[in-house]
Formats: structure tokens, C-alpha cells, sequence
């Protein structure tokens, strides 16, 4: 079962970038749309009085193969899965890059006094380059595509139009490249603040699990002594049988009573990190929004350990059962006498009435776990093919 949750858990690092990243991924590729299809409508006229210099078929192809792919880029980088946008971004630098190589086996011989058309956006194929990739294959691809361009400018020109090759081909190189290493810094900065984020979380979760696990020990070393070293100087020490056997019973009954510690209590920040840590063991990419309340408040230990034991098993269903391609979302709130959770994912969704028996996770795990504390509720809202919400509360009774 371990081994099918880690490997769960590879698969959607790999799939979803983090949230800095995939903002920055998703308006990259809106913005290089919107620059393609500016120029397209600026190149309208030059791409007219240049189609009589060249075979009819490079320019239909040149037209579909340098303006199609950015148009589907920016159609999917609203799509949750960003795989898809790094992938058409792709289709976009390399096909610019064919329609650009091709030119020449189109070219009829006759010289023009404007550039060739294809020139004037090398860099948004540099740019298309860098959502896809990183900085080794952009920088390379967006080389080849200036020089290149550049080269059908040098040979394609009238003599008097043309100025010296070189110092064309370094300014182009230049002027795209500024613009490409733009962008590949800020990424490179959005994955590293997610990176950075990610870190913080650990760190937070791991210190928040100390304290659990350090007052567990407190807890279970005050048993020790308090119950069964005592109860086994009583039977050392020839106490009454009677005695001895309730004493035991007594010590017996406190080792297996495992119901959550009530005087146990956490600080809003500290019950924020309890949760995450309860999150990073099944899930560690996912980074739940947190909302924690003004003030120096204290929550009471039962609904925080509770609810973060609650909403762990529903990550966990979540990633057993939702399906691969399935997003998980979680919004933790956090005020002075409540907790309220939102756990959501848009999997593949269920019938909870049609739930096999021998299902415990949802039934027993969530739903009686929750509702069995006082001041808890639970909602859940799934249909086949919809995804599945689950809502977990605690709102303090009144006394």
C-alpha cells in the first residue's frame, strides 16, 4: 500500500507544476498567442506581396505551421493538466524553426527589397521554446532559428538593401535572446519560490510532528511510570493479590485507551502545521490553502487531531481512487472556536450509497470519526464523473 501511494505521488510531481510555476507557465504561453496572432494580423500585407517570390506551398504551410500551433497553445493553457501547454509550446518553436528551414526549397530566385516575412519572429519561437524547455534547448533552438532567418534575409535581399551579415545576425541574436532569458529567469524564480514554499512547509510539518511525537512520548512515559512500573513494584513488593489485580486492570484499561490526547492544545499556527503534516504523509505535493484568524487563540487538541486524521484519509481515497489524471485541491480555515476543511479533486467521482461494506476509509475513517466529535459535521458531494467534495467542520458548542 506504500509502495502505491509513493508511486501515485511521483506520478503527480511529475503532472502538475507548482502554483508559482504554473501561473507563470500559463500566462507565458497566453501572452506568446496573443504576440502570434498580433503579427499575423501585422504580416497579413508582407505575407500577400511576398506569395508571388515563392511556391504556393511553403507559404499555406509556413502560414499553418508558424501561426496554428501558438493558437492551440494559448486555447490549452487553460487546461488543468499543463503538460498539454509545455507540449504544444514545443510544437510551436520546432515548427517555426521546419517552416524557416524550408523556405529556401520554396524560393523562386527573385530578389525583394523588404525582408522575408518569417524573419520578424524568431523571438516568439524562443519564447514558445522556454515554456517547453530549459535554457540549453531554447538558447540553442532560438540560434539556429535567427541565424537562419538571418540567412534568407542576407541571400533573398537586393545588394543595395543589404547590410553586413554579421552584425545583422548579432543584433537579431541579441535583441530575441534578451526578451528569452527574461523569461526563462522567471520561471526558473517561479519554480524555485514553489521549491522554496515546499521547503518552508516540510520544515513547518516536521516540527509540528516533533511536538506530536514529543508529547506522545510525554504522555506514554507518564504511563510507564504513573501505571505499569508501579503496578509491577506493587506485585515486587507482595501487595494483596486484590490489589494488584485491580491496580493492573486499571493500567491495562489507560495502555489501550487511544482516543486522541484532550489536553493536548495548538496555537492557529501550530494546527495549521499539524494539518500539513498530516497532508505531506500522503500527498507531499500538495500544498493546501490555509486561512488562519486574527489573535492569540488556542485550539482544544481533539477537533485539530481529529480533523487532520479525517482529512488524510480522504487525500488518501482520493489518490487510491480518483484516477491518475486527478487534481487535489485543500482549504484549511482556522478561526478562534472553529475548523473548516475543503478537501476537492475532480476524479472520476462515486456513488456513496454504491460503496462496497468492506470500504471502511469513507465511512468509518471520515464520516463517524467526524461526526463522533462534538461540534463536527461532514459534507460530501460526489457524482460519477464530477469529481467529489468532501467538507469537514468544527464549530465549538455552546456551553
Amino acid at each position: 500500500m506504500a509502495t502505491d501511494t509513493a508511486s501515485t505521488s511521483h506520478v503527480l510531481r511529475a503532472a502538475i507544476a507548482g502554483a508559482t510555476e504554473s501561473r507563470l507557465t500559463r500566462l507565458f504561453a497566453r501572452f506568446i498567442a496573443s504576440g502570434y496572432l498580433f503579427y499575423l494580423l501585422l504580416l497579413v500585407p508582407t505575407i500577400a506581396a511576398q506569395y508571388s517570390v515563392l511556391d504556393p506551398w511553403w507559404t499555406v504551410f509556413a502560414v499553418v505551421a508558424v501561426f496554428g500551433p501558438p493558437m492551440v497553445m494559448g486555447a490549452v493553457s487553460f487546461h488543468l493538466d499543463l503538460r498539454w501547454s509545455r507540449r504544444v509550446a514545443a510544437v510551436t518553436a520546432v515548427s517555426y524553426l521546419a517552416a524557416a528551414l524550408t523556405w529556401p526549397l520554396a524560393w523562386r530566385g527573385d530578389l525583394m527589397i523588404a525582408d522575408a516575412w518569417i524573419s520578424g519572429i524568431p523571438g516568439l519561437a524562443g519564447l514558445a521554446a522556454a515554456v517547453a524547455w530549459g535554457p540549453v534547448r531554447t538558447i540553442g533552438l532560438l540560434a539556429v532559428a535567427v541565424f537562419t532567418v538571418q540567412l534568407i534575409n542576407q541571400f533573398c535581399r537586393t545588394p543595395d538593401h543589404n547590410a553586413a551579415f554579421l552584425p545583422d545576425l548579432l543584433f537579431g541574436l541579441s535583441f530575441c535572446l534578451l526578451y528569452v532569458a527574461a523569461a526563462l529567469m522567471a520561471l526558473h524564480t517561479g519554480r524555485l519560490l514553489d521549491r522554496t514554499r515546499t521547503e518552508a512547509h516540510s520544515a513547518a510539518a516536521a516540527a509540528a510532528a516533533a511536538q506530536a511525537r514529543a508529547v506522545q512520548r510525554v504522555r506514554f512515559n507518564a504511563l510507564l511510570h504513573d501505571w505499569v512500573m508501579s503496578t509491577l513494584l506493587a506485585a515486587a513488593r507482595g501487595t494483596r493479590r486484590e490489589d494488584v489485580r485491580l491496580q493492573a486492570q486499571l493500567t491495562l484499561h489507560k495502555l489501550d485507551n487511544t482516543r486522541p490526547d484532550t489536553g493536548t492544545s495548538y496555537p492557529l499556527p501550530a494546527a495549521a502545521a499539524y494539518f500539513r503534516a498530516a497532508l505531506t504523509d500522503v500527498d507531499d505535493t500538495l500544498v493546501p490553502k490555509v486561512t488562519i484568524g486574527p489573535g492569540e487563540v488556542v485550539l482544544p487538541g481533539d477537533p485539530v487531531q481529529v480533523l487532520g486524521a479525517a482529512v488524510s484519509e480522504a487525500v488518501r481515497n482520493s489518490v487510491r481512487h480518483a484516477g491518475p489524471r486527478a487534481t487535489r485541491t485543500v482549504e484549511l480555515a482556522f478561526s478562534a472556536d472553529s475548523i473548516e476543511v475543503t478537501c476537492a479533486d475532480d476524479g472520476v467521482g462515486f456513488v456513496p450509497s454504491q460503496v462496497p461494506e468492506h470500504r471502511l476509509g469513507l465511512a468509518v475513517s471520515i464520516i463517524e470519526r467526524v461526526r463522533g466529535l462534538p461540534g463536527g459535521a461532514v459534507e460530501i458531494h460526489t457524482r460519477p464523473g464530477a469529481g467529489t467534495v468532501i467538507r469537514l467542520g468544527w464549530k465549538e458548542p455552546a456551553a
